[in-house]
């Protein structure tokens, strides 16, 4: 009896503990680290043009400036200021966009307010500091803003 006692304990310990062990973890779907704050600088044509986005809880604003005295925490600072309120205090500084967004794997659905619906791939280099957006026609890359 002791010995039916002892087999069957470990028979119940062994179906608890080996699903638990052996099942599958969340972390296949974690979302790429998305959120927070990037920028982007373009020395393509002058003046030097500046756009800085956030994404936070499903939502995302960008703000862009063609001023090249405006620094990257000044620009944060309009861009939390477009994500709380829909408009800017400074006339250099500008909303590009606002709405919602969504990362599926790499695919990135960006819905502005106006319901225009933008899909891109992302992708990540450099420990996550870089953010590459691309479709078939451009490459954008994305710098995490750390704070100045």
């Amino acid at each position: 009896m002791k010995l039916f006692k002892y087999l069957l304990f470990i028979a119940l310990f062994a179906g608890i503990t080996v699903p638990l062990l052996i099942s599958c973890s969340n972390d296949d779907y974690e979302a790429l680290p998305i959120e927070g704050y990037w920028y982007e600088r373009d020395d393509g044509d002058n003046p030097v043009n500046y756009a800085m986005w956030v994404f936070k809880n499903g939502k995302y604003v960008c703000v862009y400036t063609y001023k090249s005295y405006i620094t990257k925490s000044e620009l944060k600072k309009y861009v939390d200021e477009a994500f709380r309120s829909n408009k800017v205090s400074n006339s250099s500084v500008y909303i590009g966009d606002k709405g919602t967004y969504t990362l599926k794997g790499k695919k990135l659905k960006l819905a502005d307010i106006d319901s225009d619906v933008d899909y891109v791939y992302v992708s990540f280099q450099k420990s996550n500091s870089v953010m590459v957006w691309e479709d078939e026609e451009w490459r954008m890359y994305l710098q995490r803003y750390t704070e100045e």
